[in-house]
């Protein structure tokens, strides 16, 4: 397996949500063992809902994403349908302060969604770029996986 494919990696493409949450096992293996108190106290919760971080139908007038950045997965995360239906037309600083709560009591949904998060804070902008590195990091942490013969540690 050299790539992902792309087509089959995007929103309504996905057959099946398992793929977020494998991601975020993943990415659980993977930072563990950090000092980050939000991935050591993670909890894997049921999230059926695909959330675009940069919102489908933007609020306030502000631009519409062409759908090939819009629905790519570097756009995408897997949250409650209750929060779906709360933060979905909110722009990404939008959910960011909605989510900070949660993140000082150390909780997220997503590591995906806190990955974001984080490149959100460190660029104070999610856009084009922050969505196209992220999705090549998440896509870089499945393709990993498949490249290795050592499969994540066993919890």
């Amino acid at each position: 397996l050299q790539s992902l494919p792309e087509d089959k990696m995007r929103f309504g493409a996905i057959a099946n949500n398992f793929v977020f949450n494998y991601l975020d096992y993943l990415l659980w293996c993977r930072d563990k063992g950090s000092k980050d108190e939000v991935v050591q106290q993670f909890e894997f919760t049921f999230r059926s809902s695909v959330e675009h971080f940069y919102p489908q139908h933007p609020m306030d007038g502000h631009p519409v994403l062409p759908d090939e950045e819009l629905h790519c997965f570097g756009n995408l995360c897997l949250i409650s349908h209750s929060k779906n239906s709360r933060l979905s037309n909110f722009q990404p600083k939008s959910k960011l302060e909605h989510f900070a709560a949660n993140i000082d009591k150390k909780q997220i949904d997503s590591l995906k969604l806190y990955a974001m998060i984080n490149l959100l804070k460190k660029n104070q902008e999610w856009g084009k770029s922050e969505i196209d590195a992220h999705e090549k990091e998440m896509c870089d942490v499945l393709l990993a996986v498949s490249k290795h013969s050592n499969q994540p540690e066993a919890v």
